[in-house]
C-alpha cells in the first residue's frame, strides 16, 4: 500500500492507495477519487468533522472509492463516493455526494 500525507486543520489524514488486487468494498465501483486536490481538502474537513461525530478524533488512513460515475450534463456533474476513514482502531464509511456547477464544486457527506 503507498501512502501519501496531506495535512488539514482538524487532524492529520493520509490517502491510501491500495494495490490492484484488493477486493473493493460493497457498492465501489473503482478505487480512488475524482476530485481535485482543492476539492480534496475541504472534503476532508467535513470527513473529519463526521467521523468525530461518531466518537473518534484521531484520524489515520483514508481510502476513497468512486460509488457513481458522473452524470449530468458538463459543468453540470455530480457523482457518489466512498471515503473509509480508520482511527480509533475503527473504520468509518462516509458517502459523499460531489456536484459542480461551472467552475464551482461542491460536497455533501449522505
Amino acid at each position: 500500500m503507498k501512502t501519501f500525507y496531506l495535512s488539514m486543520a482538524l487532524a492529520c489524514v493520509t490517502i491510501s492507495a491500495w494495490a490492484a488486487d484488493e477486493a473493493l468494498p460493497a457498492g465501489a465501483i473503482q478505487r480512488g477519487t475524482l476530485a481535485n486536490e482543492k476539492l480534496i481538502a475541504d472534503t476532508k474537513l467535513g470527513v473529519a468533522g463526521k467521523v468525530g461525530t461518531m466518537g473518534c478524533n484521531q484520524l489515520g488512513n483514508v481510502a476513497t472509492y468512486v460509488t457513481q460515475l458522473p452524470t449530468g450534463a458538463p459543468g453540470h456533474r455530480s457523482w457518489k463516493e466512498l471515503w473509509i476513514v480508520s482511527g480509533c482502531n475503527h473504520k468509518y464509511p462516509v458517502n459523499i455526494e460531489f456536484t459542480t456547477s461551472g467552475n464551482d464544486a461542491d460536497w455533501t457527506i449522505r
